[in-house]
Formats: C-alpha cells, structure tokens, sequence
C-alpha cells in the first residue's frame, strides 16, 4: 500500500476475470518427521512454546488480512479457478498480456467444499494456520460501509464466526477504512464499527477498549485525508455510543508521519502507531528508531516485517514494481530489530495481499516463510530465541536473474523497476537450523559451494547459477544428515519476468492444508 497505489483501485482490479494458468510446482525432496495429529511444534526445527504461553505474553503478534484474496474467491472447481486465471497472462481477453499476469504468487490449493459456509471454512483453515505460527489474530482490513458488494465488508462476519468456531483465543483486529469525500462525516464509519464491536471474537485490550487500526489516514486531503478533527469526532461519537476505543494508525512512512500539520495533536489522539513501508534489509533499523521515537510521545509501537513486495498494476497507472529483499533477510532483519526494541506488538505485512506482500503458505514458498515466521515470533514473545531441537534447512531463491532477458514482444509494459532501496540481487540462500556444527552443501550443476557452519541460525548465501537447479545439503563427519532439493530449476531467459522469490523448506508434518 503506497501512495501511488490506493487500496481502493486494487480492490477493484480484483475483480478482473483472467485465465488459466500453469500447474503449481511439485515439492522436493523432504525429511519426514513423526508427528501427532494437530501438533503444529512438530513441523518446526525448534521447540515452540505451547500456544498458552505465546499468548500469555504481553507482546502480540497480528498478520494483516486482506479479504480480497482469500483461500478461494467462489468455491470454484479447479478448471475455473480464478487465481488461475489471475496468474496468466492470457487471463481476462489478455488484459495483462503484456505484464505476464496480475499476480506472480497465490494461496495454497483449496478444493471445492459442498458446505453453504464454505467461505467460513475455508477463514477457518487459515485461522489454525495461523495460530499453528504462534500468531495472536489477524488485522482485518474492512470497509468503512456496511455495504454488500464490498469484500472487506461482505466476508467480516464470515471471519469473525470462523475465529469463534476455531478458537475463541485467536481474535480480530478491526482495521476499517474512512470516507474519503470531502465533506463525509465519521457517522457512516462509526455505524460499521459498532456492528461488530461487540462480536467476542473482535480483539480488546487488557482495559476492555477497542482497537483500532487505519491505514494511512494522513494521506492528503485531495486524495481524502481527513484532519485530525475528523478523527476526535469519529472516537468522541463511538465513546458517547458507549464504545471506548485506542486507535493505532499505520502511518505511510517516515516522510508523511513528519509532514503532519499538527503532529503534537496526532500524538495526542493516537494510542500507538506503525509504518507501512520497510521492504528491504537496511530499513530494519526504524524498528529500533520508532520504537523510540513512539516511547518519547508517551504511545506505543507496533513494529513489522514483510518478506518480498511485488507489484503489478495495470489501473489508472502501469506499474511493474518489486523491491530487493535479499532473499530471507529482510524479514529476519525486521524480526530481529523488533525483538531489540521491544515493542508492543508486531504486525505481519501482510498476510494475504499477494498483489503486494504476503506471508502465508503459497504456492511459490510452501510453508517456508511461515515456519521462519514461527521462530521470531517464539522469540519476540518470549524474549528468547526457542532451542533448536532438530536440523532443519530451508531455502529462498529466484528461478532468474533479475537481469535476465524476457521476451520484449510479449512483456511491453517493460521491465520491472525498483523505485527505491538497493539494487536486485542474484543468490541462493540456504538457511538453517542446526543442533550442532556441520558443513552445509548448495550444489548448481557442477558448480558446488560449501559452508562449515556453527549451530544455531545460518544463513549461507551463493551466487544463482542460470540453468541449474539447487540442491542442499547437512553433512557432519562426512555423513549425509539432511538433503533437500529446490522446487524449481532457474533459467538463463524467460518469456515473463517473474521476480518472486520461491521458497521450501525440510521438515514434512500435517499441516492445515497440504502442499
């Protein structure tokens, strides 16, 4: 969500039809592990602690849930499925031809349920998944009308009976929208909010006021930004209605919370804040910086992390954008300067917003990047880095080079750009969990580099050799005690870019949805 980009415009975007595309990868090579059934710590290298006491803990951990892409758009059946559909780029009488699709990544498979709830079972499923990561809830970004043709209006309810059915300890956050028409009163906001106020799924704090996050309310006013005026009147309607609220914005960046007219009011209005940018390594240190900055105004911060944005839009603008994560280092760095900190709470950015940023299992990752989410979030609610009780590898790299060439006949919208932070990077990082001292193996082809590593957490990174596809190993005293090959081969040209970064991961368990 960046100022060029309103949620608003996405939104829409959703709803273009697209069609068919590939079939998703297989999954490579995995060690199995004896689990029991529901026993989520099974599929992690490290000892997580019981759900218990991550939420005994003061510190939270909330992923931001965009209802637009949820586990399935319309229970459809395979052969007309619309994520599909959106990653081609013959989708929608070709609409995103010429950008190779609207998304590069999608949720895992969901088949077809008979159930007429199948929208809550399927919130369901991504509710255990969560609360399998150790998280607190989820942010739920909704509408500021109770209006029916909206999806982050007409799916709340379907979420919020979900959280009750699944586990009424696994709450929701309610992070609706505003007006933005320049004369529109908070009335119509106020009324939302309080039709779900009450639900016993809907999160309170500790003193029993709700929550509430916005994103971006100090946008401009031309592009509906509402002064902090608007924002008093709409806390002071809600408490009058008997609905005592803390109001936590998401702030767009460093940049715009400095430009507020009347910071000292904001300050004075706001209960804590967080940013909404922070998509490479180097900005990991505003979590230590806000941190402060937030404890200085007498209010709380919400640190973030985020693991890869990329961005194709074809609306009121074309924009083919991604910013370099350095493979897992970029959220392990956001993770790490939150526990530094010690903020309040952290927000995962997002969940499901696969136009932009996500952390959910997916297609592309598995479950990679939500058992990395596991660990840190152990640590940061616990203030410990949890035990490594088993060898576990992990692995995050492109299937191109960012520089690689595309076919300019079919790509004419042109090359993916990065709008700021570092320049696109090329290696294969294999990340591990290790009970003790090993030598670590990422083989290419002929090309072979090798890492004797300590234990704990290692990253070992290499450069991506095109053509090739990487295999991993753990070996100690010369003995194989780990392997693992990636899901996809890299290659020297292709016809689309595609810029995500694939994931897998080692340990093979039941999970909420199989890969």
């Amino acid at each position: 969500m960046i100022a060029s980009c309103p949620r608003l415009v996405r939104c829409a975007a959703v709803l273009i039809a697209l069609a068919m595309a590939p079939p998703a990868m297989s999954a490579g090579p995995r060690t199995p592990a004896n689990v029991a059934a529901n026993a989520s710590s099974q599929c992690y290298a490290f000892a997580q602690p019981s759900i218990e006491v991550l939420r005994a803990s003061e510190k939270k951990v909330f992923a931001w849930y965009f209802p637009p892409y949820p586990l399935s758009i319309s229970n459809e059946a395979d052969s007309s499925n619309w994520y599909d559909r959106w990653l081609s780029p013959t989708g929608g009488s070709s609409q995103y031809s010429n950008t190779g699709g609207a998304l590069r990544d999608r949720p895992l498979t969901m088949p077809k349920r008979p159930e007429s709830n199948w929208r809550q079972l399927n919130f369901e499923v991504e509710i255990r998944q969560a609360i399998a990561m150790g998280l607190d809830g989820f942010i739920l970004e909704m509408s500021h009308r109770q209006q029916h043709s909206d999806d982050r209006w007409n799916r709340v309810n379907a979420m919020l009976a979900a959280a009750q059915a699944v586990d009424p300890g696994f709450k929701i956050v309610l992070g609706p929208g505003f007006p933005k028409e320049a004369n529109a009163l908070p009335d119509e906001l106020a009324a939302t909010i309080r039709a779900v106020a009450n639900h016993p799924s809907v999160y309170r704090l500790p003193d029993g006021r709700l929550p509430l996050v916005t994103f971006y309310p100090e946008r401009p006013a031309s592009s509906g930004g509402k002064p902090i005026q608007w924002w008093q009147l709409l806390f002071d309607q809600l408490q009058a209605q008997g609905v005592e609220t803390a109001w936590y914005p998401f702030f767009l960046s460093r940049s715009t919370i400095a430009a507020l007219p009347d910071p000292d009011e904001w300050y004075r209005t706001i209960d804590g804040y967080s940013r909404w940018d922070g998509r490479w390594a180097t900005q990991a240190s505003s979590n230590v910086t806000e941190a402060t900055e937030a404890r200085n105004h007498g209010v709380k911060w919400i640190a973030r992390a985020a693991f890869q944005d990329i961005r194709v839009r074809k609306d009121t603008l074309l924009e083919l954008r991604h910013w370099e994560p350095s493979n897992s280092s970029t959220m392990r760095g956001f993770f790490q300067k939150a526990i530094e900190s010690d903020a309040d709470w952290l927000t995962l950015l997002t969940w499901n917003d696969y136009s932009e940023t996500q952390i959910a299992p997916s297609r592309d990752r598995g479950y990679a990047v939500a058992d990395l989410t596991a660990y840190y979030t152990a640590w940061f609610k616990t203030g410990v880095a949890p035990p490594i009780q088993r060898d576990g590898l992990y692995y995050f790299h492109r299937k191109q080079r960012a520089d690689a060439p595309y076919d300019t006949t079919k790509q004419t919208a042109g090359a993916f750009k990065i709008p700021a932070g570092p320049a696109a990077e090329n290696n294969v990082e294999l990340l591990a969990l290790l009970t003790a001292p090993g030598e670590l193996t990422i083989r290419q082809g002929s090309n072979i580099r090798k890492l004797n590593a300590n234990a704990g957490l290692v990253s070992f990174k290499v450069p991506l050799v095109p053509g090739t596809r990487p295999e991993f190993e753990l070996r100690r005293g010369g003995q194989l005690i780990e392997s693992l090959a990636s899901r996809v081969s890299s290659t020297a040209s292709v016809t689309y870019q595609d810029l995500t970064y694939y994931a897998g991961g080692s340990i093979e368990c039941q999970r909420p949805l199989p890969e």
